[in-house]
């Protein structure tokens, strides 16, 4: 089951639960009414005083940025110094940081539980690299108080209001359907067991792979105290945190003292846009928004430095592969350094190589966890190509019925999404558009009118002005907006489901307007970009008079977040000596419950051995 899971609080709707089955055909449908919690439910108390939630956030971002600082002196030793904007941006060094630290705890969930043993060693690491670079980051730390001057007061007031209004969300339960549904659990598979063997054939969504919950169990607590909650929220609301700020104090910095005040647009663009789109599930552990926001930092970057060294080119490649990591839908987000390293001519091949391998040495943790879990190299995209490990390969109906969900409930969000299977186009896009939020719509409809705008430009450039199509696709603005299309059609093709494509959908939706601003007086994009900042700020107040409206939003969880909602298991079979739970209905959830929990208990589920740790397999007859 899955689920799109914006809903307004206190609202209800029907979803689908199916039974796992070789094709949409052979699914047995059952449509189910979950209500969500009301306006006055612990969903709506948590603003502020969440002291513990900026606790977490300085702990990852203390680590993160350890691990970055490591990263750049490992770069400048090898490749030479990064770029101005990387190396004094705090911001951009935590996000290096922690894909240096997901591809380490990768590296050791094959052996180990994510637990307190690794979380204590890898922070005493990252607090180790901290101080053998102090010099550095105390300098780090001058030019960051530097750089919000010349950003003003303006962009210090917005951000500290999107910062709040972050806090607001972080503190609040994960209201994302699929966090309840596996996420909770997959999560707590990691705090309990190194890598389970074939634990996609319990249930196959455990097999979605993915380097943002291994960072949400990381800096999450293995074994909560008593009466505390899970507390998942801190890698997600993370990645929001550090976009904001960076966009925001790149945004005021452009306007006010830089060259380019057009990339204000981008900048706060993207921060409106997503916040508009995916603010409600903040408090999600969701691979989907940590994706949005590694795209969304690296469009930035390489807008506003288009000419890499190779050690920035390192850097975008070690960001575009972990992206990868965390939600396989970025693939296309690969071709960006690719296409960033073609230039200039002199040592092109040698820049690819390089390049590849890095990107190849960061996807090998995560390629060998997709074999652990369910015996294929990525699950269940890669089905095609055949099971690696037969000993605890997910079956082939198992891939099949999860494949075809993927494509399908994309297609058709609701609970018929099995009609999907045999419509045409023409057919199951009326009714695609139709269940799409109105954030959504208008991110859509932007990026459409966008291309019928740089239709146009590109027409007067070519013809009017006579401009040779060589010097354009050098630029790196429309190359970017070429490979943002690109994935915007692969999305549309394979799953087109808005959650996997906010990146490429934000990106082309900003960069039509953007690369026809370079052209117009500098004046001109001053006061756009002043516009969209004050837009911004309205939104930003606006949203926090919401959230304060709410009852007692001042007042409950002042120290804690609020955690899943409790849900009902009961026993349905056993696995060896385990009994297996399942969520009773209508939503058949496990939330947190106590391992090993699923939807449906399959027939011919084993154990490889005696212990959990020893993985699971389907015994077919």
């Amino acid at each position: 089951m899955v689920s799109d899971g914006r809903l307004p609080y206190g609202a209800a709707r029907f979803v689908t639960a199916r039974t796992y089955c070789a094709g949409p055909a052979s699914c047995t449908v059952q449509r189910y009414l979950i209500l969500h919690p009301p306006v006055g439910s612990v969903r709506a108390n948590c603003l502020s005083h969440m002291l513990l939630i900026i606790v977490f956030w300085a702990w990852a971002a203390g680590v993160g940025l350890g691990f970055g600082l490591g990263l750049e002196k490992l770069l400048k030793r090898i490749w030479g110094p990064l770029p101005c904007l990387l190396k004094d941006s705090p911001e951009l060094l935590i996000v290096g940081g922690l894909s240096v630290l997901a591809w380490l705890v990768a590296i050791l969930s094959f052996a180990l539980p994510v637990a307190l043993p690794i979380q204590l060693g890898l922070s005493a690491l990252s607090s180790v690299l901290l101080v053998t670079n102090r010099v550095r980051l105390l300098l780090l730390l001058l030019t960051y108080g530097g750089s919000w001057q010349e950003a003003g007061a303006l962009a210090g007031l917005l951000a500290g209001a999107l910062v709040v209004l972050i806090l607001t969300h972080a503190a609040q339960p994960p209201t994302f359907p699929d966090s309840a549904l596996y996420h909770a659990q997959f999560i707590q598979w990691m705090h309990r067991y190194p890598l389970v063997p074939g634990l996609g054939n319990l249930r196959g969504q455990l097999a979605f792979n993915s380097h943002a919950h291994l960072l949400t169990a990381f800096f999450s607590p293995a074994t909560p105290l008593s009466q505390a909650p899970a507390f998942q929220q801190t890698v997600s609301s993370l990645g929001f945190l550090l976009l904001t700020i960076h966009h925001v104090r790149r945004a005021g910095r452009q306007l006010r003292v830089g060259p380019r005040p057009w990339l204000a647009i981008f900048y706060l663009g993207s921060i409106l846009l997503l916040l508009m789109t995916m603010r409600p599930w903040i408090s999600s552990p969701l691979a989907d928004s940590t994706a949005a926001v590694l795209g969304l930092l690296l469009l930035g970057l390489l807008l506003e430095t288009p000419r890499l060294s190779s050690a920035g080119l390192i850097w975008v490649g070690v960001i575009a592969a972990t992206a990868v990591t965390v939600k396989s839908s970025a693939g296309t987000m690969l071709l960006w350094p690719l296409v960033a390293a073609w230039w200039p001519a002199q040592g092109r091949w040698r820049r690819l190589g390089l390049l590849l391998g890095v990107i190849v040495l960061v996807l090998l943790p995560w390629v060998g966890r997709n074999v652990g879990l369910s015996g294929y190299l990525a699950y269940p995209l890669a089905g095609s190509l055949g099971p690696v490990v037969r000993d605890w390969a997910v079956t082939p109906t198992q891939l099949t019925a999860d494949l075809v969900e993927i494509r399908l409930f994309a297609r058709r969000p609701l609970g018929d999404w099995p009609l999907a299977a045999k419509q045409p186009l023409e057919e199951w896009l009326p009714l695609w558009w139709m269940q799409q939020e109105p954030a959504d719509k208008l991110l859509l409809l932007v990026v459409v009118a966008g291309i019928g705008l740089i239709a146009g430009w590109l027409v007067w450039q070519l013809v009017a002005k006579k401009t040779a199509y060589s010097a354009l696709i050098k630029r790196i603005d429309p190359t970017l907006y070429l490979l943002l299309l690109l994935g915007c059609g692969s999305w549309f093709v394979a799953a087109p489901a808005m959650r996997f494509a906010y990146a490429y959908l934000i990106g082309a939706a900003l960069l039509s307007p953007l690369i026809i601003a370079r052209e117009l007086p500098i004046r001109w994009s001053q006061i756009a970009g002043w516009g969209l900042c004050a837009l911004s700020l309205l939104y930003t107040l606006n949203g926090l008079h919401h959230e304060l409206a709410k009852p007692a939003a001042l007042t409950a969880h002042v120290t804690w977040p609020a955690d899943y909602p409790e849900v009902r298991t009961q026993v349905a079979g056993q696995v060896g000596s385990y009994p297996v739970r399942t969520g009773v209905r209508p939503n058949r959830r496990c939330g947190n419950a106590l391992l090993p929990c699923t939807d449906s208990l399959s027939l011919g589920l084993q154990l490889r051995g005696t212990t959990l740790r020893q993985g699971f397999r389907m015994v077919q007859d």
